[in-house]
């Protein structure tokens, strides 16, 4: 015999459906007795059962059995294939999506080499005082001067 613990939501549901023998039922009150937490839920349980049985009915669209059966057999088909399918495309996806990032990068760099940025001196930049400009040894050329402290 399923002890209360064993499939307690679908236990739970069961009760508040009345499909519990008597014997059942009852081994299923002393379990909530002794246990506030499955108490709690069961009346989770039952809010969220009166709420959905206060929403209107919806009717399905008329193809809606139609389309169902449609997507069962293909799924039915695609597992009986072994997904054989799958590893048909699985390389032409691959081939896209480096594709696609090849396609990006360049245009990233045509983008770039289009537009170049001009080099901006940064104005919080102390000037290089004009003493400390000099020659340059090994060009001949001036250069800055290290600084006496």
């Amino acid at each position: 015999m399923a002890t209360p613990n064993d499939n307690s939501a679908e236990r739970m549901t069961a009760y508040l459906d009345a499909e519990l023998g008597p014997a059942e039922a009852q081994e299923f009150e002393q379990f909530l007795d002794e246990s506030p937490e499955a108490r709690a839920e069961l009346e989770d349980l039952r809010k969220v059962m009166r709420l959905v049985g206060g929403l209107a009915a919806v009717e399905a669209p008329p193809d809606f059995a139609e389309k169902v059966s449609r997507k069962i057999r293909r799924r039915v088909m695609l597992e009986r294939d072994g997904g054989v399918l799958g590893l048909v495309t699985l390389p032409f996806q691959v081939i896209c999506i480096v594709v696609i990032l090849v396609v990006g990068a360049l245009n990233m760099m045509a983008q770039l080499d289009a537009q170049p940025q001009a080099v901006e001196r940064d104005p919080a930049a102390a000037p290089v005082p004009e003493d400390a400009i000099g020659e340059d040894p090994e060009r001949g050329a001036p250069g800055p001067r290290p600084i006496a402290r």
